[in-house]
């Protein structure tokens, strides 16, 4: 499975999702990253701030986008 991102400068970044749940996401307190832990460790991945709001805001706009159609016309899904 896969997602896409357009990124910093590059006309898009694409992420592998792995195959394996999440099992802790969290900042830290020292260095201000976002690290993400799967039960696989090999999975583990590790964000900067920019890094993570950037995916943040992508996201929201992604999910507004596909949520537009609902708020628009709401009957449409009735």
């Amino acid at each position: 499975m896969w997602c896409f991102f357009p990124y910093k400068g590059l006309n898009a970044m694409y992420i592998e999702l792995p195959n394996s749940p999440v099992r802790k996401i969290y900042k830290c307190g020292n260095c201000k990253n976002y690290h993400f832990k799967f039960f696989d460790p090999k999975h583990d991945r590790t964000y900067t701030p920019e890094e993570w709001e950037k995916i943040m805001t992508d996201g929201r706009e992604s999910l507004d986008k596909a949520l537009r159609l609902v708020r628009d016309d709401p009957k449409f899904f009735g």
